[in-house]
């Protein structure tokens, strides 16, 4: 068992060195982190989606009358329109506040927030002086989220395609730094009674870090301005409920995955039965993929989440739907966001607007999430708390029975899990006490300690075979 026990050790640290950044540089499209270069602990984190043109420039600035000036017609007809000062400085106080609360900064050394998994899509791929990137996360995508318009009878202004320019500031290889900014340009297309189409441009918003809170600025100077961009070969999760040997969780990300290294099987749930036995369908199994946007339950042979290992393929979805075309009861959601109200400037004065930045699913009586249930067994029992955690599946029951998942415990000696103690038991037993299984065999070692000592010894070949011929 020792022999064992440090054999996954050691294999468990390679996967940790593995999960480190062996090539820290942006290349086309493809899964990347963005680690800040000054606070170098904290990650972007996709986390909300509110941006809103309405409340920037109907009630931050006051109303589009102070953001265009409309003091000269004749200079509107001939397409000559100008922003006021003050009105785009309100608009950007607002925006800044809308940009802290879609994207946070985490720290995630263990890649286990699937919010920091990031996919950049370059906007012209095949054209090497284009860095612009479309950043998507969580089900949103930064071009639909800051796509929109402010609309009255009098002034129209939209703002689309506004692209992340991610561009190399110093260094090479693994020590190249980025900046990434978000050249905020609308397009003024009506003003009072006239048909204006004129690209204006607000400002370059550049991704800070101001001391582990998101932010822009105008300047890509300062070093919480540079990035890390990270390739994603994997993400981890952390599993959250041990039975009969095995570690479960749950998950719910908008890009298809493989399972990997201890993931060894992800499920859907396809029917409550009246007596609330659960009914599963295998979507994948080690080495498969569960498609994109489908709330699954994960089985896995240790909670060491390093080891628990999946892989993102593909392109994730900018969605709330599943790309899975079977039957599937569970549910999730991206957006965990507790911001509370969030202030921004307005014509009359400091912190005088605000907004609520809460965007996380309401806690009901009906939502229910994996656990052990109140007679021992593997199930999903009742949440608690006020709100339900981003990427978490959950079951939504309103009935009285007991939710049990169809998981027997670890059955004594039954270590190839075949449903029955034989001979072949002894040999699985002795593979694991000489170091020799692997985590293909996926072999039970709580029913490998036959004897229930806590340790996998010679003495529970003893008992083992005792068990097999008073059988």
């Amino acid at each position: 068992m020792k022999q064992n026990y440090m054999t996954r050790m050691v294999a468990a640290a390679l996967l940790a060195v593995c999960s480190l950044p062996m090539n820290a540089q942006l290349s086309g499209t493809g899964f990347y982190r963005f680690r800040n270069a000054e606070n170098t602990e904290n990650y972007i984190s996709l986390t909300n989606d509110k941006f809103d043109y309405q409340e920037i420039i109907g009630k931050a600035c006051g109303g589009g009358s102070n953001l265009v000036d409309t003091s000269n017609p004749l200079s509107i007809l001939l397409g000559n329109v100008t922003f006021k000062e003050d009105g785009v400085a309100r608009c950007l106080s607002c925006a800044r506040a809308f940009l802290r609360t879609d994207i946070h900064m985490v720290k995630d050394a263990d890649v286990i927030d699937p919010a920091s998994v990031i996919y950049a899509d370059k906007r012209y791929p095949t054209n090497t002086s284009n860095k612009e990137y479309n950043l998507i996360g969580q089900g949103i995508s930064m071009t639909a989220l800051t796509t929109g318009k402010y609309e009255t009878s009098n002034i129209t202004v939209e703002f689309s395609n506004l692209y992340v320019t991610i561009e190399n500031s110093s260094g090479s290889g693994t020590s190249t730094l980025y900046t990434a900014k978000i050249p905020l340009t609308g397009k003024v297309t009506k003003v009072a009674s006239m048909s204006v189409n004129l690209q204006k441009t607000l400002t370059n918003m550049y991704f800070v870090d101001d001391a582990g809170t998101f932010n822009v600025n105008e300047s890509n100077s300062a070093q919480n301005a540079k990035w890390y961009i990270e390739p994603v070969t994997h993400f981890n999760v952390q599993p959250e409920v041990e039975f009969g040997g095995k570690f479960y969780t749950t998950l719910y990300v908008p890009f298809e995955f493989q399972l990997s290294g201890d993931v060894q099987k992800a499920y859907s749930i396809t029917a409550i039965g009246n007596d609330g036995m659960l009914e599963l369908t295998e979507v994948a199994k080690q080495g498969g993929k569960v498609p994109a946007g489908t709330p699954v339950l994960l089985e896995c042979i240790s909670n060491n989440a390093a080891a628990c290992q999946l892989i993102p393929v593909g392109s994730p979805r900018t969605d709330m739907a599943s790309a899975y075309t079977g039957s599937n009861l569970l549910k999730g959601a991206y957006f965990c966001n507790q911001d509370g109200n969030v202030y921004y400037d307005t014509t009359a004065g400091t912190n005088k607007g605000s907004f609520n930045a809460n965007h996380f699913t309401a806690r009901t009586d009906a939502m229910y999430v994996v656990g052990i249930t109140a007679s021992g067994k593997l199930g999903f029992v009742k949440a608690t708390g006020t709100a339900m955690p981003a990427n978490k599946a959950w079951l939504e029951y309103t009935g009285s029975a007991e939710l049990v998942l169809p998981f027997e415990g670890s059955k004594p000696g039954d270590v190839d899990c075949s449903g029955d103690v034989t001979i072949a038991d002894v040999k699985a037993l002795v593979n694991i006490i000489l170091g020799k299984a692997t985590e293909a065999d996926n072999y039970d070692r709580k029913a490998a300690n036959v004897n229930g000592d806590d340790d996998i010894t010679i003495a529970d070949v003893t008992a083992l075979v005792n068990m097999i011929l008073r059988k």
